[in-house]
């Protein structure tokens, strides 16, 4: 297809420059890069946050936990409180032995600050605390059941747990206290590698916050925000719940120092699509420059065949005008060498007319020779192509000829050929052999005027063609010997004398062989190759 088509393509793209696809092309990449990397990112983004959730869940649950078991341990103090405190109707105890008893109860704990018992107002009874502590108050106490709160004892900060003391008539005689170490809560808590900015909560059930790891406002040295992300535990059957709250802002610096990486991959991948798109603009300039050059080089190829084709027609024309005259001159020359073979016949006659008998056959076999001669000239005269013939319709009106004239018994000629067309050259003498093989046999094959049949087949065999004469007279004479190919032709007499050496001379010049046979009567076989054999002319 020319280059031109190929520019005049209806769609848009064949018709762009190939610098201006690569352009879009790149343009598109760095766009999808860019666009992939930002959805990367934001996608990690949320992952993270979606992360840190899941760490503060898992967080808030160990410190659930955690809490949980302090605050069971310091129920299990307030239990032995209570059974130092003996039956219902006895008083508190408050002597020596019993503080001394509260005292290894501490110690057992190290978690716990100080066991207390105190008197149904809440004033201390007794105390592990050494002997001059100031008094401090039991907080809010609740008949009913246990009550947890912050606190303080012997200026420590603690996680009061207090529980009442059954007294008779159900009512409290007392109350049991046990004071948990809140620094040691801070410490375990702090311990905690959460990997963001945090804090972490111990709330009450009204919502009032008991402890706060780290102290104060915010998550780990970020302020408080709306947006930070909080998990809540309960604290077993307490009330108490843990709150841990990670900052957001600490996520989210973490996940921008890590957006180097996708800055990283998405600038490698616009320079590497830079450079492609260079070369590929390099390269295409240089094949718009080759394309231009092939163009020119098609136009330029296309005048020259323009032209070449202009002057192959002029040539064409000349030749097939020199072609038709050369036709219209070779038709010309068989009919004027068909009627002067003509007029040598009549002149031949009129000659044969004043002789003997015996040198009036001579006259005749030439006279015949030369009708074959005239019939051939008639038939190419009339050919579509002067110089070709058909010779099965030769055969015909040749043996129509011959069986008119020469045939001077009862019998009959048949004639059965397939339509072969044959070149002048060839033409010739095989046609004048067949009149001669034909003409015997009418005039030798049947003698005192015997019926009989002389019958000629024109047939293809295996690539040759296959002309047959044959006849079921008296034969060739005994003493004659039957001849083979070329030593046929040199054995000298035949039923006509000079017929036999003809025949084969003719088949000889024809390129075809000839074989004789004794079944019956006498059969003479030419095979002919359908291809002529380049042979050097010869003399006739």
């Amino acid at each position: 297809m020319p280059l031109r088509a190929l520019r005049s393509h209806p769609s848009p793209l064949y018709r762009l420059p190939g610098t201006a696809l690569v352009l879009i092309a790149c343009v598109a990449a760095v766009l999808l890069t860019v666009g992939l990397s930002g959805m990367f990112a934001w996608r990690d983004r949320n992952e993270a946050v979606r992360q840190a959730a899941g760490v503060a869940g898992n967080v808030g649950l160990l410190v659930a936990e955690h809490t949980a078991r302090v605050i069971e341990s310091g129920d299990l103090l307030l239990t032995q409180i209570a059974a130092l405190a003996g039956p219902p109707d006895q008083p508190l105890p408050a002597g020596e032995a019993a503080r001394e008893r509260l005292s290894m109860l501490v110690e057992s704990a190290p978690h716990v600050v100080a066991l207390e018992i105190r008197d149904p107002a809440g004033a201390p009874l007794l105390s592990s605390l050494a002997e001059g502590a100031p008094e401090e108050n039991a907080g809010r106490l609740d008949p009913a059941g246990r009550v947890i709160a912050d606190g303080s004892m012997s200026g420590r900060p603690v996680l009061r747990l207090t529980r009442p003391i059954a007294g008779p008539g159900g009512q409290p005689r007392g109350y049991a206290v046990a004071g948990i170490d809140a620094r040691s809560l801070h410490a375990v808590y702090g311990a905690l590698d959460v990997g963001y900015g945090h804090s972490i909560a111990l709330k009450a059930a009204d919502g009032a916050t008991l402890l706060r790891e780290p102290e104060g406002e915010g998550t780990g040295g970020n302020p408080a925000s709306a947006d930070d992300i909080a998990a809540t535990r309960p604290v077993g059957d307490t009330g108490l719940s843990a709150e841990v709250t990670i900052a957001t802002g600490s996520v989210l610096k973490r996940w921008r120092d890590q957006l180097w990486t996708y800055a990283a991959f998405a600038l490698a991948a616009c320079a590497t699509v830079g450079g492609i798109g260079a070369l590929a603009i390099e390269r295409a300039r240089r094949e718009r420059e080759a394309e231009d050059a092939l163009q020119h080089a098609y136009d330029t190829l296309e005048e020259h065949v323009h032209q070449r084709t202009a002057q192959l027609e002029t040539a064409n024309a000349r030749l097939e005008g020199a072609l038709t005259d050369k036709e219209v001159l070779l038709k010309e020359v068989q009919h004027r060498v068909k009627n002067n073979l003509q007029v040598i016949c009549s002149l031949l006659r009129l000659q044969a007319a004043r002789i003997d008998d015996r040198a009036r056959r001579g006259f005749d076999e030439s006279l015949r020779r030369i009708q074959t001669m005239s019939l051939l000239h008639e038939l190419l005269h009339r050919s579509a192509e002067p110089a070709h013939l058909n010779f099965a319709d030769a055969l015909r009106q040749m043996c129509d000829g011959l069986v008119r004239s020469d045939n001077p018994t009862a019998a009959r000629l048949e004639v059965e050929a397939q339509d072969w067309i044959l070149d002048a050259d060839r033409a010739t003498p095989l046609a004048i052999a067949t009149s001669e093989l034909v003409s015997n046999a009418l005039l030798h094959a049947f003698p005192d005027g015997h019926p009989g049949t002389v019958r000629v087949i024109l047939e293809p065999v295996d690539g040759h063609m296959r002309l047959i004469v044959r006849d079921d007279g008296c034969g060739l004479p005994a003493d004659m010997p039957a001849p083979s190919r070329r030593t046929a032709a040199s054995s000298g007499g035949a039923r006509s004398g000079l017929g036999l050496g003809l025949v084969q001379a003719l088949s000889h010049q024809a390129g075809a062989t000839l074989a004789i046979e004794r079944q019956g009567g006498t059969i003479f076989t030419l095979t002919i190759p359908t291809q002529p054999a380049r042979r050097t002319k010869q003399a006739a």
